[in-house]
């Protein structure tokens, strides 16, 4: 058997919410995620309970990614939620760990990302800046969401 090494790293961005995680936690959702991400679009495949769940499946086609099937691997309410992520080009052990300290809660969102290819080596280049820049994003609208109950849709 061959085994063929390629490129992994291993990105981390950091949110902070002044909400607790039981209201956090809920939105961390396939089904969720289009109450408060203008630009969310999936296809559920699995879901028993019809939201987020330990084997949740669903698929993604983002225009910088491409299509995307994502597993819902690990679902500890309000502490931990993992995916596993796959492509064409790349793997995605994507974590999320929510703690809280008593004024809200910290979040961190870290990608395992393992090219498959050449093209999936490539999207190294920039990526923790992108993952940043997307948390921060997603930072902001979240926490609209969270104080008004509704989608911020400027700048999205």
């Amino acid at each position: 058997m061959a085994v063929k090494e390629h490129r992994h790293w291993t990105a981390r961005a950091d949110m902070r919410l002044a909400h607790p995680a039981r209201d956090i936690w809920p939105l961390l959702c396939p089904v969720r995620e289009y109450d408060w991400i203008a630009h969310w679009d999936c296809e559920v495949v699995h879901t028993e309970s019809g939201v987020n769940e330990l084997g949740c499946v669903f698929r993604t086609d983002f225009p910088a990614e491409g299509p995307e099937t994502w597993l819902t691997s690990r679902f500890e309410p309000c502490s931990r939620l993992e995916f596993v992520r796959t492509g064409r080009d790349r793997v995605i052990r994507f974590e999320i760990t929510l703690e809280e300290d008593g004024n809200g809660t910290a979040l961190a969102w870290t990608h395992h990302v393992t090219a498959l290819n050449e093209d999936g080596a490539a999207l190294f280049e920039g990526y923790a800046k992108r993952l940043a820049d997307n948390m921060a994003l997603l930072e902001r609208i979240l926490g609209h969401y969270l104080e008004t109950g509704e989608m911020d849709r400027l700048g999205t």
